[in-house]
């Protein structure tokens, strides 16, 4: 149970330092309209985060429980995890003008929420790393459903924290946001899925832990 926690919480590390389009949009609305409209956001986040998880993991969850597709599974989500990585790690980001005090605004908080809801459900990758999350879990903790559970509780609620706490300190983090700095964030947040994928396939064809 502590290793899957341990691992969800690395996981999850992996995924708050892969900075796209939700990371700006979280860090602009916190520096222009407060960090509880950034928090909204937040959490707008992780409802399509888990809404994506529950989605990907009821829809592969019988072949991941059938030796037959065990080894496509498996390679499936290997190549998954490695490809987000592959790249995260050569992707160049372009910093954007994030400039200005922070001005308190009466906001909808609802409508932050659906914003940050929105912007991380179009985004073609996340069902796509889901379910190659869901493959590394179920292959490394033999699918037993309570760690499973565990592995991903303690993912979600990483980013979810991190997320939060990225809106709280949204002026000290405006003045990392250089090309360089995230160049070298996304290349370790890269590393760590690549590295995933790989564990994922070998694991598959050495464990074969469904038969």
């Amino acid at each position: 149970m502590f290793a899957a926690i341990g691992q969800g919480f690395i996981f999850g590390m992996a995924l708050c330092f892969s900075i796209g389009p939700a990371f700006f949009g979280l860090i602009q609305t916190s520096i222009k309209k407060g960090y509880p409209s950034g928090i909204a956001m937040a959490l707008g986040i992780f409802t399509s985060d888990l809404l994506y998880l529950l989605l990907a993991y009821f829809g592969i969850s019988g072949w991941l429980m059938n030796d037959e597709y065990a080894i496509p599974v498996g390679i499936t989500g290997g190549v998954i995890l490695m490809g987000y990585g592959v790249f995260q790690f050569v992707k160049k980001t372009t910093v954007q003008n994030i400039d200005g005090e922070m001005i308190q605004q009466k906001n909808s908080y609802g409508a932050m929420a659906l914003k940050g809801f929105l912007m991380n459900m179009f985004n073609p990758f996340v069902i796509f790393l889901w379910i190659g999350a869901i493959g590394l879990a179920s292959t490394k903790f033999h699918n037993e459903f309570g760690l499973v559970v565990s592995f991903f509780t303690a993912t979600l609620v990483t980013v979810l924290g991190t997320d939060i706490l990225k809106s709280l300190a949204a002026h000290k983090i405006k003045g990392y946001l250089n090309e360089k700095w995230i160049h070298r964030v996304n290349q370790l947040a890269g590393l760590i899925m690549i590295i995933s994928g790989i564990v994922l396939i070998v694991r598959t064809f050495v464990e074969r832990p469904w038969s």
